[in-house]
Order: C-alpha cells, then sequence, then structure tokens
C-alpha cells in the first residue's frame, strides 16, 4: 500500500482526477491510500471524488476537512491566488493516523508517467523530507532568497510539488506551531507561500533528488532539448520520467490548445483517458495556486 497526500480547494478537483488516473494507470498491481486534506469542497464533489477513486481499483480515498484544525488567531496569509489549502500539507504529520510512517505529497498540477515505487522507497538518510531543486532556476535569485527567508548560508531553495515526508521523524521534532508562527510572522515577504515556508524551516532537512526524473519543469525542457536533442526527448520522457510537473500560471487545462510546451501532450493524453470525451473542451474551474 502507497499512501498519497493531496492538498487543494474545489477549482484544483479536475486536474486531481487526472493525476489519480495517471497514477492507477502507471501502476495496476499497486493499491494506493490516498489522503485528501482541504477547507471547503463540496460534498457532492468529495462523494464524486470518492467513487471516481473506488471504481478504478483497490484504492481508498480518505477525505479529512482540516479548518478547524485551525485557530481564528492562526491568521494564515491568504491572498485571492493562494488559499488556505495550499499550508495543509505541509500539517500532515500531526493530522494523519499515527500509524503512517512516510506519504507522497503532490500538487494537483501534476502528471505521473511512470514508475514512483523507487522514489516512495528511497531511504532518508536522516532527513525528514526527500524533493528536488530547480538550481538552475533558482542560482540567480539564490542570494535574494537566502535574505528574504534568513537561509544566509543555504545554496539551496526546493519545490514543495513532489515532496516524500518522514512522517515518523517530523512527528518526534517538529511542531505545527512552528509551522504556524512561520507562516504568520513571514506573510509580508512570501512570494510562493507553502514552498517559501518549507524552504525557511526544512531547507537543512531536505535530501535532494533529481528533478528532471521526479520533477519534470515543461518550460526547461523545451530549452533542453533545443541543445541536447539526442538526450531530452520524448523517448527520455517514456523511459526514465516519472513525474511532469505544470508549474507556474499557465496550466494547460486552462489554455487548452493554446498551451505551448510540448509536455503538455501528456497531460492532454491522461485528461482524455480520465474524462473520456474527445474533441469537446471540458468546462472547468480555474485553479487558483
Amino acid at each position: 500500500m502507497i499512501n498519497l497526500l493531496f492538498s487543494l480547494d474545489e477549482n484544483y478537483v479536475y486536474p486531481l482526477r487526472v493525476l489519480i488516473h495517471s497514477i492507477i494507470e502507471n501502476h495496476p498491481d499497486e493499491s494506493f491510500r490516498m489522503y485528501l486534506l482541504h477547507a471547503g469542497i463540496s460534498k457532492e464533489t468529495l462523494k464524486e471524488l470518492e467513487t471516481f477513486v473506488e471504481k478504478n481499483g483497490d484504492h481508498e480515498l480518505v477525505v479529512i476537512y482540516c479548518k478547524d484544525f485551525f485557530k481564528p488567531s492562526d491568521k494564515l496569509a491568504i491572498t485571492r491566488y493562494y488559499s488556505l489549502e495550499m499550508y495543509l500539507w505541509m500539517f500532515a504529520p500531526y493530522i494523519l493516523p499515527a500509524d503512517i510512517d512516510r506519504i507522497l505529497y503532490l500538487d494537483p498540477d501534476i502528471i505521473n508517467v511512470g514508475d514512483i515505487r523507487t522514489f516512495y522507497n528511497k531511504t532518508f538518510d536522516g532527513h525528514s523530507f526527500i524533493a528536488t531543486n530547480y538550481k538552475y532556476k533558482t542560482k540567480w535569485i539564490q542570494p535574494f532568497n537566502n535574505i528574504r527567508l534568513g537561509n544566509f548560508e543555504s545554496e539551496n531553495y526546493f519545490n514543495s510539488g513532489v515532496v516524500l515526508m518522514n512522517l515518523e521523524k517530523l512527528r518526534r521534532v517538529g511542531n505545527p506551531d512552528q509551522i504556524v508562527e512561520a507562516i504568520r510572522e513571514n506573510k509580508s515577504i512570501l512570494i510562493l507561500p507553502d514552498q517559501d515556508i518549507f524552504n525557511m524551516l526544512y531547507v537543512n532537512d531536505i535530501k535532494e533528488e533529481d528533478w528532471r526524473i521526479y520533477n519534470m519543469n515543461p518550460k526547461v525542457y523545451e530549452k533542453l532539448k533545443v541543445i541536447f536533442p539526442n538526450k531530452y526527448n520524448f523517448q527520455m520522457i517514456e523511459d526514465k520520467v516519472v513525474f511532469i510537473h505544470y508549474l507556474g500560471k499557465h496550466k494547460p487545462w486552462d489554455k487548452r490548445e493554446k498551451y505551448k510546451y510540448e509536455l503538455g501532450k501528456y497531460y492532454f493524453e491522461a485528461e482524455r483517458k480520465t474524462y473520456d470525451f474527445i474533441d469537446v473542451e471540458p468546462i472547468t474551474n480555474k485553479g487558483n495556486k
């Protein structure tokens, strides 16, 4: 049994179903227990999602309403673009059942194209998390991030879209109040809020893995395939990549035919299988993360 974690609002349920379908399709002999942390998804939507998960195999969706986990005085940083749910995954060690020792958190704007078990079963080597680092992208702004987040000696800034969590260790050494305090005290400087807090609190407790395998960026792929066409191509995606992450403001389910990155084809293929439509543009809300 593999434990998966999602935290999102209702606007992201549409792509979440595509992600779930891609995971199940790539692991026909595996069972998944999926934990969904939310603060206001409708009962109807949750019921539909639960039915969707259960009808596709020996899988379970565990829905946990988390808004009551916070006190009004917490005053978490919420903007028109970022919902409360974006923070919930970091509180998983203190919300999920105590017998779960590890869980894989995934943003809903991701597609699975390879076997996730190698990543899921990696050793933490004493760390609380395993994640990927886009150093090629962040090295120029690392000094700014160091000052902004108070990590003056760090050379890393990790992406929070694909994170393997060592729940057993976090329960021993972590503290939910520390997370709330960090959000409250730093909300004026947060740019990518949950990712900033993740790096602010844990940057020295994260084991790094290869983003090219576990967190492929479609925008960067476009540049790499021009420079290294023999290395970066569809064959490489299908042979080596596990997750494609459609991060940023431009989402394939929003832009549709205007989505300009080549790796969008994997999202659209998975979407067609998930929703069983042909040449029909689905009606969906825009995500707000």
